[in-house]
């Protein structure tokens, strides 16, 4: 399915802490914004605590948006999530992710 460019897109804001605490609520509230579009856009900007949870649930919710002809879109990536995208090796994705909206 591809996504239509007219659709309204929608920009979650990522919480403070994205870990194994909160990942199963994110993972329901992506889910749910993928089903009205596959381009999905989330603001890491408040995101002072990322865990490895947090970084799979990403690129797994990025793997679904790509499966149906979207994107994901990460804008404001705070320090926190950048040094976790770098630990993880992921500095790449992130960019890409990134320049999606550039």
């Amino acid at each position: 399915m591809m996504f239509s460019p007219g659709l309204r897109v929608k920009t979650l804001q990522l919480p403070a802490s994205l870990d194994l605490g909160n990942a199963q609520d994110w993972k329901e509230r992506l889910i749910a914004a993928l089903t009205l579009n596959p381009v999905l856009k989330v603001d890491g900007s408040e995101t002072s605590h990322v865990t490895t949870p947090g970084i799979q649930l990403l690129l797994s919710a990025g793997e679904s948006a790509k499966s149906k002809g979207g994107k994901l879109e990460l804008t404001n990536p705070s320090p926190a999530l950048e040094a976790a995208f770098d630990d993880l090796g992921l500095t790449n994705t992130l960019r890409e992710w990134g320049a999606a909206h550039a």
